[in-house]
């Protein structure tokens, strides 16, 4: 081999190794995860295959005052973030090779005030926000490039409660509302917001998140009050724009007695098959199989350990591992997801601050 093709090689590989991908192939063999903090936003390099993670050395990235909620567009090259004390959305651009985050200025105005929770749409063309303090949620279109835009009158709904999270599907926005223990729903067509009849709906066991599939079929609600979980089919009619819920044979179902308390956060898999809990009380996350008519059955290994008071969740885009923000531990759990949709032993990231919310790229 000739020196010339020889530092050739060595070159492609020392970059290889910078920025965390196998330059023979187009397939990416690491992600990024952000994990938003009071004292900025931390970044970590994750091997998709054996889960290891590295800190980006540039970290913390900052950009509004008090980051809360965060999500990554369907590019991946986009990030949006929820800044509570200046009631504003960054946009900021992610370089995958290094991992750094750039702020796009100006930040976008929420239409409320606290912004804590943001969720996009299944077109990635709309930003639901959740205003805690004013009490509302905003829609905020999102342009070709990226950019927000403000919301408007029709774009802005107002609840008897505080927002607490957002789920979405099939052209409805669900809303947690826990102080009255209320779901709300709304219809989402052309980035606007309308009440849906029959909405709002209490749930006699008290609401701490909603979680619903992309088909919009079955929607679960966790009470952390009773430690349990309250699920429902939904029969949703778009001529007359009215829902109703109906309660799902066994529930509420427990996260199993004794080891799941304070059930706070739940999360669906990509085929709606199987829904892990966080149980912020016992610091575990509760595994379940999903029938055919939205029942809920524990799994042979009924929970898993995770870090000390688990409240976010986000599963990897490879459907590998189930990433657990743990506010009482400053970490993550990263726990992997087997074949049969088990979860593994968790490897734990240090944060080291009190991590709001969690992102990962492709």
């Amino acid at each position: 081999m000739n020196l010339r093709r020889t530092a050739l090689i060595l070159a492609l590989i020392g970059l290889a190794g910078l920025c965390g991908c196998n330059v023979f192939s187009s397939k990416a063999t690491t992600h990024l995860l952000y994990v938003s903090t009071g004292q900025g936003i931390y970044a970590y390099r994750i091997d998709n295959k054996t889960g290891f993670s590295n800190p980006i050395p540039s970290a913390p990235f900052y950009a509004g005052n008090t980051p809360a909620g965060m999500v990554i567009d369907a590019s991946g090259n986009h990030m949006y973030l929820a800044n509570q004390a200046d009631n504003t959305i960054s946009l900021l651009t992610i370089d995958h090779s290094s991992g750094v985050l750039t702020e796009v200025l100006p930040r976008t105005s929420t239409g409320g005030f606290s912004p804590n929770q943001i969720l996009l749409d299944s077109s990635r063309s709309t930003l639901f926000v959740a205003n805690q303090l004013s009490g509302n949620v905003a829609a905020l279109s999102i342009g070709s490039n990226g950019a927000l835009t403000a919301p408007t009158s029709s774009q802005v709904v107002k609840l008897a409660s505080p927002p607490a999270n957002l789920a979405v599907a099939n052209g409805l926005l669900f809303v947690a509302a826990p102080s009255f223990s209320q779901v709300y729903v709304f219809s989402t067509s052309s980035g606007n917001l309308s009440p849906v009849n029959g909405s709002p709906f209490s749930v006699s066991d008290g609401v701490g998140s909603v979680t619903v599939d992309s088909g919009a079929k079955y929607l679960y609600v966790t009470n952390p009050s009773t430690d349990t979980i309250s699920g429902y089919t939904i029969q949703y009619s778009s001529s007359t724009n009215t829902i109703g819920v109906t309660v799902i044979p066994g529930s509420p179902f427990a996260p199993n007695t004794g080891t799941g308390t304070q059930p706070n956060a739940a999360i669906l898999d990509a085929t709606a098959t199987h829904l892990y809990v966080a149980n912020s009380g016992s610091s575990n996350v509760s595994q379940f199989s999903v029938g055919s008519n939205g029942s809920l059955s524990s799994l042979a290994a009924p929970t898993v350990p995770a870090g000390s008071n688990p409240l976010q969740m986000i599963i990897d885009p490879n459907g590998s591992y189930l990433l657990v923000g743990n506010v009482g531990g400053r970490s993550v759990s990263e726990l992997s997801i087997k074949s049969d949709a088990t979860l593994g032993t968790a490897q734990t990231i240090s944060v080291p601050s009190v991590p709001q919310a969690l992102a990962v790229t492709k």
